[in-house]
């Protein structure tokens, strides 16, 4: 299974995304963890960008996701969380599962209300584990989210892959719900491929 995350700040794209890992057994790939883990003298311009809310420029992505796929724990599937970002992204990534003879099996948008998006991000501001969820940089990234983002879906749903997800329940019921779009019940059963 080739599943991209889409959805903006908050969303829990990365919750998600461990979720369902473990479920599938497949690597999450998270490019907003790969991009922050980045060592300070070969990363600290890119640093800064993510630290403000920006996205790091799409070439360097394009090429660290590329490399990231090319591992051997890649090869029978992955879940992608923050990539693509941009519609230079997500066309590059079309020509390169094209040139693979690859192709993704869903995208899944996880859909919340503001009110929880930004209620979500300061409670995980004030404990400490991300500059970019700094209250003056919260509404900058939800800005960023809807002009080069969000776009992204209408290119997906062109393609057929879009799945539409309530994510402003409870993590488990969220969990729940994925499995349940992709015909997938951990318990007894495989997901069921995009045809």
């Amino acid at each position: 299974m080739r599943i991209v995350f889409i959805g903006p700040p908050g969303a829990g794209k990365g919750t998600q995304c461990e979720l369902l890992s473990k479920a599938l057994n497949v690597p999450h790939i998270g490019t907003g963890g790969m991009l922050r883990a980045l060592e300070p003298e070969s990363g600290e311009q890119i640093h800064v960008r993510i630290d403000r809310g920006h996205f790091a420029p799409d070439e360097f992505v394009l090429q660290m996701v590329a490399e990231r796929l090319a591992q051997s724990d890649s090869q029978m599937g992955y879940l992608l969380d923050g990539f693509p970002r941009t519609q230079v992204q997500a066309s590059a990534f079309d020509d390169q599962l094209m040139a693979a003879s690859l192709k993704l099996d869903h995208v899944l948008h996880l859909q919340v209300s503001a009110d929880v998006l930004i209620e979500r991000l300061r409670k995980r501001g004030e404990e400490g584990n991300r500059a970019d969820d700094a209250e003056e940089f919260i509404r900058e990234r939800f800005r960023i989210y809807e002009a080069r983002t969000a776009p992204l879906l209408d290119h997906y749903r062109s393609q057929e892959l879009v799945r539409d997800i309530d994510a402003s329940d409870s993590e488990s019921l969220v969990h729940a719900s994925i499995c349940e779009c992709l015909n997938f019940n951990p318990m007894l059963s495989k997901p069921v491929a995009n045809d």
